[in-house]
């Protein structure tokens, strides 16, 4: 495969055969999402009246809600501490800690929101809790990417991916500001951004690990083995 460097200048770039530590990140990651789409696709069919534009996700685990044990546990819960384990395997991978913890973070946030949230009383010390969880993860897998982007023995495709992604997640909130669309459609943007970007790095870790040779690119190859 042949890529432009900064200056124009074409250099190979070579694709390592992906480690057992590959292989594990990619597939966690792969299952937290789907794990997700499922139950969400199953829960969201089984509550009546729930709709998928206009409704929060949140409210599938509510409390009242006929199947929030379900949601909580698995949708939320569950897919939280895949990503959990997904984030520190991700951090071997990169061989950097601060980027695993800051995704087992994302993970940890993710999961407690199965603390039920309350529709009839948003000012509950339960409601509350589910917010502050909420903002706990996405801040974390904020804070993960500005981590990554500044890896520089990562390749620069991984680090402009982090950067992108980034930028990407703003683009909801200013639409809602613009008045373009509802709170829960912002949601649904964001977590599209999010998992969108989960999918693509796994994907990339179960084909192997990039390594770009030639003047206009020194990155490494992120093998956990060779302890960066």
């Amino acid at each position: 495969m042949v890529q432009l460097n900064a200056s124009g200048a074409s250099h190979a770039v070579h694709i390592d055969a992906p480690t057992a530590s590959h292989r594990l990140a990619g597939s966690l990651g792969l299952i937290a999402v789907g794990l997700f789409g499922g139950a969400l696709v199953v829960v969201a069919v089984l509550t009546l009246g729930f709709d998928y534009w206009n409704d929060y996700v949140s409210k599938l685990g509510a409390i009242g809600q006929p199947y929030a044990i379900w949601w909580n546990l698995i949708g939320f819960l569950a897919v939280g501490a895949v990503f959990a384990v997904f984030g520190v395997a991700y951090g071997r991978v990169v061989g950097d800690r601060l980027a695993g913890l800051l995704l087992a973070a994302f993970g940890l946030g993710f999961g407690l929101t199965a603390i039920p949230v309350d529709l009839e009383q948003s000012a509950s010390a339960a409601s509350k809790a589910h917010i502050v969880a909420a903002c706990l993860g996405v801040g974390a897998w904020m804070f993960a990417l500005a981590r990554i982007a500044q890896l520089r023995r990562l390749p620069r495709s991984v680090r402009r991916r982090a950067n992108i992604t980034a930028a990407l997640v703003v683009l909801p909130i200013l639409g809602l500001v613009a008045g373009r669309w509802s709170l829960p459609v912002t949601h649904r943007l964001v977590f599209a951004v999010m998992f969108g970007w989960v999918v693509i790095t796994s994907v990339g870790l179960l084909r192997g690990a990039p390594r770009a040779a030639g003047a206009g690119d020194r990155a490494e190859a992120f093998d956990p083995s060779r302890g960066h």
